[in-house]
This record gives structure tokens, sequence and C-alpha cells, in this order.
């Protein structure tokens, strides 16, 4: 697994749990899971304040993290919200979410650290201006 920093530990150590629940050959106890993912989430909330108030390097070097740990969020919730699928070990939907949780370092180095600096262009100023340029471009065209 990717060097740990204080930052992101907490969660890290909620997906070894949801990872050892996710493998069992046994029914997930609904209870249980959902106390996890409500501590997951809980953790997500406090690492996107602390967010902010980093500098600009290290909210880049956060931004796949935070964007892998986003996406891993929506595949808890969907269990979840179906929780039927907890009760069926193995679950095609339970495998995709291990394989999510086991592939990390491959998807952040491969998918969130694009999708990430995707993302810092896309809200950049200079990307705001220039749409903002042409839009207004447009609307002239418009009266």
């Amino acid at each position: 697994m990717a060097e740990s920093t204080e930052f992101y530990k907490p969660l890290q150590e909620l997906l070894s749990q949801l990872e050892q629940m996710l493998q069992s050959d046994a029914a997930i106890e609904e209870e249980a899971f959902c106390k996890v993912v409500g501590l997951y989430s809980k953790e997500l909330k406090v690492l996107l304040r602390t967010y902010f108030e980093v500098d600009a390097a290290k909210k880049d070097e956060l931004r796949p993290w935070i964007n892998y740990y986003r996406q891993l969020q929506h595949y808890l919730v969907y269990l979840i919200r179906y929780s039927e699928i907890l009760q069926v070990p193995h679950h095609s939907e339970i495998l995709q979410t291990l394989a999510f949780i086991e592939n990390q370092d491959h998807l952040i180095q491969n998918v969130y650290v694009a999708v990430s600096e995707a993302q810092k262009e896309l809200f950049s100023k200079e990307f705001l201006n220039k749409l903002d340029a042409l839009l207004e471009e447009k609307l002239r065209k418009f009266q």
C-alpha cells in the first residue's frame, strides 16, 4: 500500500476493516458494516476540512487520494442502500468494491492522478477566465 500520511491514516485503517468484512465467506452483518462506513464517512469529512488548510503542493498530493476515497464512498453507500447484497457472500458488487480497495495504489497512480490534474485545470483561474470570455462572446452574438 502507498505510504500513508497523517492525513489519511484513519481512512486506511477503516479500509482494512472494510476489506476484512468484504472478504467474508459469510453474510456481512449490516449493522456492523454501516457503523464502519459511517466512521469512514466521518473521517473523510475530517480529511476534506483539513484539505483546505494545507499548502498548494500538499493539496496536489492529497487530491488523487480524496478523489479515490470519494469514489469508494459511493461504492460503500450503494452496498448499504441495497443491503440485500451484503447477505450474499462474494456477490459481484462486493467483489467489485473489494477489487477497488485492493487495487488502490494502481488506481490512484493510473487513474486518480490524471483525474485530479484534469480537475485542477478545469477549475483554474485561467480556464475560468477563458470560459467567461467565450460565454460573453456567445451572448453578444445573440443580442
